[in-house]
C-alpha cells in the first residue's frame, strides 16, 4: 500500500520523548511490541489475501488508499503533535483539541468525500469513488482518536498503545481474509481497513484514561495550530517522497503494474524501512541528551549507523537474491513479475536505511531546518525521473528510486559532515564494513541459488536463508571483528543473566 513517510511518525513520536526519560528503553520495548505485532498482521493479511485477489484488485486499493493518506495527514492540521508538545496543563488543552480535532477531521473528510469523483477521474479509474466515500467515514472516525492516542504518546505510556493497535490490526487482519473468502474482492480491503479505524478508536478511548468534554480557548487553540501547521508542512512533503512512486505508476502504467509494485515494495518496506523507524524513535532521544557534547553525539551516532547498516545490509541483499522464490513462496506465481522489482527496491532500502538516521542528528541538535530543505530538494529531484520512469517500465520505476537515494544519502552524509564534524572515516568504516559482508554473501547466495533453482520455491527460499545467515555472520567476524565481539558478548551476557534467574538455579543458591 502506499508508504507512510516515516519521518512523520518520527516527529510525532519524539515530541514527547523528553518526558520521562528514564522509561525511555522500557517504552521503546513496548513500541517495537506493538509494531511487530501490527506488522506481523499485515504481512499476514497480505500474504493470504494475495492469493484470492489478483493484482488489479491490490492497485485499485493502492490508488484509493494514496488519495485518503493524503487527506489523514492534514486531517487535524498537526494538533496530535501540538497536544504531545505543549508543555500546559493537559485538563487545559485537551477540551480545545477534541474540539479542533472534530472539526478538522469532518472537515478533511467532507472534502475527501466531496472529491472522489474528481480525484477518480484524475487517476483515470471511476471505479475509485466508491472506495474513496467509504474510506473517507474511515478517516472522520479516526480523528476522533487524535486526543486519547495523544495523551499515551505525551505520557510515554506505550503499552497502553498495545491494546488499541494490535486488536485494530487483528481485526482489519481477520475481516479482511474472511471476506476476501466469501467474495467481496477489493471490498474486503476497504471494509477491513474501515472495521480496523472503528475499533482502534473506541479502544483508545477505553485505554487512554481522558474524557475532555467540548470547548474551544482561543489562546489554546491559536498555540496548537501555530506548532501544528508547520508539523503538517513537513509531513505533506514526506508524503509526496514518499508516494510519488505510487501516484506515477498508478496513472502511467495502470492498476495491475500498481499491485505488482506494490505487493513488491510491501516486504523490503515491512523488514527493512520500518526497523529505521523502530531505531529512531530510540535514538532521537539519546542524541538529544547528547547535544552539548558534540563528539559523544557523532561517536554515538556512527555506532548506531553501524548497527543499522549490519542488519539492513544483510536483508535487502538477500531479499535481492531471493526475490524469485520469496515471491513464488508467499505471493503465488500470479505475481512473479514482482520479483525483479523487489530485487530493485531490496537494494533502495538499504540505501534508504544508511541515510536516514542523519536526520535523527539534525532533529536532536535542535536544526530540523536541514532536515525540511535536504527533503524538499530530494522532492524536486525525484520528480522527474520517477515521472519518466512511469512512461516506460514499473521496474525503471524502482532504479529511479535507487539512484535519488544514492544521491540523497552522499548529500546528507555531506551536511552532516559540515554540521557535526563527524570525520568520513567514520562514516566510510560504519557503512562499508558490513556491506564488505553482505555483497559477498549475496554473491554466495546468486551461485546457490543456480544449484537449487529446480527445487521448491518454500524449499529453495529455507536454504538460502540459512545459507545467507550462516555466510554473513562468518563474513562480519572479519571485516567488522569490534561489532562481532561486542554482540556475543552481549549475547553471553543476557544468556548468563537468564541462566543466573532460572528456577533451578535459585533453588540451588537458596
Amino acid at each position: 500500500m502506499p508508504h507512510d513517510p516515516p519521518e512523520h511518525v518520527a516527529v510525532e513520536s519524539s515530541a514527547g520523548a523528553a518526558e520521562d526519560p528514564p522509561a525511555t528503553g522500557r517504552q521503546a520495548a513496548w513500541n517495537y511490541l506493538i509494531f511487530a505485532l501490527s506488522k506481523g498482521s499485515t504481512l499476514l493479511m497480505t500474504v493470504v489475501v494475495a492469493r484470492m485477489l489478483d493484482p488489479n484488485e491490490f492497485g485499485l486499493f493502492a490508488l484509493a488508499l494514496l488519495v485518503v493518506n493524503l487527506f489523514d495527514y492534514v486531517k487535524d492540521l498537526g494538533v496530535a503533535a501540538a497536544l504531545v508538545q505543549n508543555r500546559r496543563d493537559w485538563d487545559v488543552i485537551a477540551p480545545t483539541g477534541l474540539t479542533l480535532s472534530a472539526v478538522f477531521g469532518v472537515v478533511a473528510s467532507g472534502l475527501l468525500a466531496g472529491t472522489a469523483q474528481f480525484s477518480a477521474r484524475a487517476l483515470g479509474h471511476p471505479e475509485l469513488v466508491g472506495f474513496i466515500r467509504v474510506l473517507a467515514i474511515a478517516l472522520a472516525i479516526s480523528a476522533l482518536s487524535t486526543v486519547p492516542a495523544a495523551r499515551l504518546r505525551r505520557s510515554m505510556n506505550f503499552s497502553a498503545r498495545l491494546a488499541p493497535e494490535a486488536l485494530g490490526a487483528l481485526t482489519k487482519t481477520g475481516l479482511t481474509i474472511g471476506l476476501a473468502a466469501a467474495g467481496f474482492g477489493v471490498w474486503s480491503l476497504v471494509y477491513g481497513q474501515l472495521a480496523a479505524t472503528i475499533v482502534m478508536t473506541v479502544l483508545y478511548w477505553w485505554v487512554g484514561r481522558t474524557r475532555p468534554k467540548l470547548a474551544l480557548d482561543a489562546a489554546v487553540g491559536r498555540e496548537l495550530i501555530r506548532f501544528g501547521i508547520p508539523v503538517t508542512a513537513v509531513t505533506l512533503m514526506a508524503y509526496a517522497i514518499y508516494n510519488v512512486d505510487y501516484l506515477a505508476v498508478g496513472t502511467r502504467l495502470g492498476a495491475t503494474e500498481l499491485g505488482l509494485y506494490t505487493l513488491a515494495y510491501r516486504i523490503p518496506e515491512l523488514l527493512v524501512l520500518n526497523l529505521c523507524i523502530v531505531v529512531s524513535e530510540v535514538l532521537f532521544s539519546a542524541l538529544s541528551g547528547l547535544q552539548s557534547d558534540r563528539e559523544a553525539l557523532t561517536r554515538h551516532y556512527v555506532e548506531a549507523l553501524a548497527v543499522v547498516v549490519a542488519l539492513t545490509a544483510p536483508i535487502g541483499v538477500g531479499l535481492a537474491v531471493a526475490a524469485p522464490s520469496l515471491v513464488a513462496t508467499l505471493y503465488g506465481e500470479k505475481y512473479a513479475g514482482s520479483a525483479a522489482i523487489l530485487s530493485v527496491l531490496a537494494l533502495y532500502t538499504v540505501v534508504y536505511s544508511a541515510s536516514f538516521h542523519a536526520g535523527d542528528v539534525f532533529k536532536a541538535i535542535g536544526r530540523p531546518g536541514i532536515l525540511t530543505a535536504i527533503n524538499a530538494v530530494k522532492l524536486a529531484v525525484l520528480v522527474g525521473p520517477v515521472w519518466w520512469a512511469a512512461g516506460h517500465d514499473v521496474i525503471l520505476v524502482a532504479y529511479a528510486l535507487l539512484g535519488t537515494e544514492l544521491l540523497h544519502f552522499f548529500a546528507r552524509m555531506v551536511v552532516l559532515n559540515r554540521v557535526t564534524r563527524v570525520r568520513w572515516s567514520a562514516i566510510g568504516g560504519a557503512v562499508l564494513r558490513p556491506l564488505c559482508a553482505a555483497v559477498p554473501m549475496g554473491l554466495v547466495l546468486l551461485c546457490l541459488g543456480r544449484v537449487t533453482g529446480r527445487l521448491p520455491a518454500p524449499a529453495e527460499l529455507a536454504l538460502l536463508i540459512v545459507a545467507g545467515m550462516a555466510t554473513y555472520c562468518a563474513l562480519l567476524r572479519f571485516t567488522a571483528p569490534q561489532m562481532t565481539a561486542a554482540a556475543v558478548a552481549m549475547l553471553r551476557r543476557r544468556l548468563s543473566r537468564n541462566s543466573a534467574t532460572s528456577p533451578g538455579v535459585a533453588k540451588e543458591g537458596s
